[in-house]
Order: C-alpha cells, then structure tokens, then sequence
C-alpha cells in the first residue's frame, strides 16, 4: 500500500486533485510566490496555499509585520583608529 501525502492550507482545506493551489517561500527579503509543484511543496521552508485568497492573506499579515517599528535599536558610534 503507497502512502498518500495530504496538503493543507493555512485555512486548513485539504488539496484535492482540480484546486488552483499555490506554494509560498518567506525569507528575510520577502515573500516569493510559486505555481504548485509536487515536489516544491514536499521542502520544509514551503507555505501551501489554497488559491488567490489564502495567498492574499498571507502577503497582507505579512506586510502588517513589516510595517511595525523597530524596537530596541542599539546605534553604534563610529571610533576613529589613529595609526
């Protein structure tokens, strides 16, 4: 008997044969977008999106992220070296 792998959204529904489905990657430079591969999706790193709306979704919490100040900055003075 082969095992079966069952994709779920963030939203939590379960990939079914005919759905648009869409793969995520966030890295500190952003979030990339992707058409669905099978084994794309199989990589650790990969957010597995229903469609448009979950994809949407998951760029506009992210941007909500981005948009919070920083806090706790240290600013590092400048020493000048005589030789």
């Amino acid at each position: 008997m082969a095992a079966t792998t069952l994709f779920t959204c963030l939203c939590a529904r379960q990939k079914q044969t005919s759905n648009h489905w869409v793969l995520a990657r966030i890295t500190s430079s952003g979030i990339t977008f992707m058409p669905w591969d099978w084994n794309l999706a199989m990589g650790s790193d990969i957010i597995v999106l229903c469609g448009e709306g979950c994809a949407s979704a998951l760029l506009s919490r992210s941007l909500g992220v981005w948009k919070r100040p920083v806090q706790n900055v240290a600013v590092a003075e400048r020493e000048l070296a005589v030789a």
